[in-house]
């Protein structure tokens, strides 16, 4: 065992110095230790993540012979301590490369606003670990202990034979399946191998795997945006309005069509959209790709899926002298879907309010109202164009919306164990799905209520959803997204504009309206956003616009399949329910 150094003090001085060790161990395990009280966490992931982390700190310890360097050593990793207990007890998460991204990227006004009323929390947190530490140091400094040669090659031998026990009974998710999702990716990070992707949830080594995938995410966003660094579009807007202006691109995640009762849909899910004045719903808006990687930048650019060539209409308003703004609450950093904050990252400023690293145990979208609500207070802008990119009806869905709004039921709740094929589990994922919609229509009419608050006199708000979802259709065996099926591309798409606005463009609206039921694709969004505006720049194309009356409708809606682009219209189901041609 660890005793004394020989001939060095006594019993006593041998307590002094392991209570110095436990401490620190204390320390350095905290999260692990912490998760099992908390009821969110599964308890076979929460004991096993324990497990490896007790079997891991061990091994540290007796790679070193002294435990007093080992902890040395280890002392820069107790600063993720507080950020750790602090996304466990608030966010009921981990802690994640997203969350360590989000502190990377975030300048000095985001973080003084995210701590504003927690300085003394965070101060007392932060003080605690590092007295903490100084102690025990100091305790095993003062009173030396060492590994027993016999102990130490114990403990060295059969600290390995534990791992190899938990990893044969416990293998970390291995990503598989062919959809979308698994094209090449450019910001993909590193897959590790399972052996490693184990150490993950342990403490406190399990931070360097997200340390080392945030910075990769980071790197690989920054080597793609390189292409397009000194790309400029020339953007200018020709309008002179002597009032405030405001322009919104909402962002929907996972959303049909077919499930808004504003379009057509036999349940009241979007009752609020429906009592809006000068909303124009537009009836057949396919996106080119079911999955967010390619999705979100065919919205934002002018570029097919999945080429990065160009900045985004982020930069457009930007060159044309507005404040721009990008609120999220997606995450910044993943395995699948980064793609798009390459282009947040155009924004003057930048908000993620998912810390969470995906979407579990995600705030609703309703958290970006207040700061919405803030950006557009602001005096000081005369101008100012906004995303929000929302988590809208992703999984899981009974996530995406507070009590209030579980109207539809029986709706799933986490702790059905009922299987996907059984009848009662796919009519609660439906009513689950459906109360998502019913808050999505909820937070737009907020955003509306919000503009219309705000005294911008001039404003338009655009809602699109980046893909749609598969339910278990018509007796196909496909749920979520990622394939290419009518419902996953099928989305919907609303444009609301202030009464101020459409008395100064009634030419743009009609054409708008007249538009409203053309064959679309999500690469309308771009030009709609700028001719919206009165934005323009050298080589636009005006018969990309529907506002324009030059518009002329695509000859063919070509969206991104496995093996290649395939014409939406002229395709066909196969036996999977899959879209061929």
């Amino acid at each position: 065992m660890i005793s004394p150094r020989s001939g060095a003090g006594n019993g006593r001085s041998a307590s002094y110095g392991a209570l110095g060790l436990c401490l620190f161990s204390l320390l350095a395990i905290a999260p692990a230790i912490l998760n099992p009280f908390l009821p969110e966490f599964p308890a076979q992931d929460v004991l096993t993540a324990l497990a490896y982390s007790i079997v891991l700190w061990s091994f540290w310890l007796a790679i070193w012979g002294n435990p007093l360097r080992g902890c040395i050593v280890a002392t820069p990793l107790l600063l993720f301590t507080p950020i750790a207990l602090y996304l466990a007890l608030v966010f009921h998460a981990p802690l994640n490369p997203t969350a360590i991204a989000i502190m990377l990227e975030s300048n000095r006004e985001e973080t003084v606003e995210f701590l504003r009323g927690m300085w003394v929390p965070v101060l007392l947190a932060y003080g605690f670990v590092l007295v903490g530490a100084a102690v025990s140091l100091c305790l095993m400094r003062r009173h030396p202990l060492f590994w027993t040669r016999r102990w130490r090659l114990c403990t060295l031998a059969l600290v390995p034979l534990t791992f190899l026990a938990l990893h044969l009974t416990y293998r970390p998710l291995e990503l598989a399946g062919a959809s979308l999702h698994n094209r090449d990716n450019p910001f993909r990070t590193t897959i590790w191998p399972v052996e490693v992707e184990s150490v993950r949830p342990s403490a406190p080594f399990g931070v360097l795997l997200d340390l080392s995938d945030a910075i990769e995410g980071q790197s690989k966003m920054a080597q793609v945006a390189s292409a397009a660094k000194n790309f400029r579009f020339g953007a200018k807007q020709t309008l002179e309005f002597p009032g405030r202006q405001v322009f919104i691109l909402v962002i929907g995640e996972s959303s049909r069509k077919d499930r808004w009762a504003i379009n057509g849909y036999d349940r009241k899910t979007s009752p609020r959209l429906q009592r809006e004045e000068n909303l124009v719903t537009f009836s057949d808006v396919v996106t080119l790709v079911p999955a967010t990687m390619a999705a979100v930048p065919v919205i934002l650019t002018r570029n097919p899926p999945p080429k990065f060539r160009e900045r985004s209409v982020v930069s457009a308003f930007k060159e044309a002298g507005f404040a721009t703004y990008w609120l999220s609450n997606q995450s910044p950093l993943g395995y699948f879907d980064v793609s798009y904050a390459m282009y947040a990252a155009e924004a003057d400023q930048t908000s993620y309010f998912n810390a969470t690293g995906g979407w579990q145990h995600t705030q609703p979208d309703g958290v970006m109202l207040d700061p919405l609500r803030r950006i557009l207070a602001s005096s000081s802008e005369a101008r100012q164009f906004i995303v929000i990119h929302t988590l809208g009806s992703h999984l899981e869905y009974r996530l995406r919306y507070p009590n209030a709004f579980d109207v539809f039921k029986p709706s799933l709740e986490q702790s059905d164990l009922t299987g996907s094929h059984d009848a009662v589990y796919r009519a609660k994922l439906n009513n689950a799905y459906d109360n998502s919609v019913l808050y999505s229509d909820f937070f737009l009419s907020e955003v509306l209520a919000a503009v219309k608050a705000s005294g911008r006199p001039l404003a338009t708000v655009l809602y699109l959803s980046d893909h749609g979802e598969d339910l278990y259709d018509d007796g196909c065996d496909l749920f979520a997204h990622g394939k290419l099926t009518v419902s996953g591309l099928r989305v919907p798409m609303f444009f609301w504009s202030s009464p101020a606005y459409e008395r100064l463009f009634p030419d743009k609206i009609d054409m708008l309206k007249k538009h409203s039921t053309s064959p679309l694709t999500t690469q309308a969004v771009f030009p709609l956003l700028l001719d919206a505006a009165e934005i323009h720049f050298p080589g636009e194309d005006p018969t990309r616009s529907v506002m324009s009356p030059a518009f002329q409708q695509p000859a063919k809606r070509m969206v991104l399949s496995m093996t290649g682009m395939i014409d939406f219209d002229r395709a066909h189901t196969n036996a999977q329910c899959l879209l061929v041609e």
